[in-house]
């Protein structure tokens, strides 16, 4: 391509351009989307101010906050409501009524404590309207208090500030390592104890 001097484009500038045929116009390029990580793990989400929150950690099927319940959110088995403002809890009853719907487990729901009685008469009215079981596990946190997800991975709910009482909470990984008698044993006696009621010779 010719290069253009400084004055001709200035007077380029000045002057309207002729609108590009299509077999002028350069080749549009796909926009690449910016995929954003958190130690590893894929976050999904959107936050609207006032109107919408939700954020995905999709290789844990968790989510923070419902929103008004994004599509994506609904195969998240895990859910932790931050406080009780409609932009961040405002779809729960949809994101149990459409895990039920779709045959999912029961979601398991973490609260505010201060928000379980209010949260079950929530499900308990919508039960009424919507003749549906809601099926879900409510688990009310305090401040301070951990819960574990699962072997390797534990919770702890802190506190936030907010308008109304709010939480947020803290995700980490738990390393276990092979008690000393264990070490040697091979990969398939190690699974079996574990299967089993064993205590399994790993500490934290």
């Amino acid at each position: 391509m010719a290069k253009v001097s400084e004055s001709a484009a200035e007077a380029a500038s000045t002057a309207a351009a002729p609108p590009l045929t299509s077999a002028s116009a350069p080749p549009s390029r796909p926009k690449a989307k910016h995929r954003l990580e958190i130690e590893g793990y894929p976050v999904e989400g959107l936050s609207i101010g006032g109107q919408e929150t939700c954020v995905i950690f999709p290789t844990l099927s968790l989510a923070f906050d419902i929103g008004r319940c994004p599509q994506r959110a609904i195969s998240q088995e895990f859910l932790f409501i931050s406080h009780g403002h409609l932009d961040h809890i405002g779809g729960l009853p949809m994101y149990v009524a459409t895990r039920g719907l779709f045959r999912l487990r029961p979601a398991t729901i973490f609260v505010p404590a201060c928000l379980r009685d209010l949260v079950e008469r929530l499900f308990e009215v919508h039960r009424a309207i919507d003749q549906s079981e809601l099926k879900h596990n409510l688990v009310p946190l305090e401040v301070g208090e951990e819960y574990e997800l699962r072997r390797d991975i534990k919770v702890r709910a802190f506190r936030t500030y907010h308008a109304i009482p709010s939480q947020g909470y803290v995700i980490y990984s738990v390393k276990q390592k092979l008690k000393q008698e264990f070490i040697g044993l091979p990969g398939s006696e190690i699974k079996r104890l574990k299967l089993s009621d064993h205590e399994y010779g790993v500490h934290p």
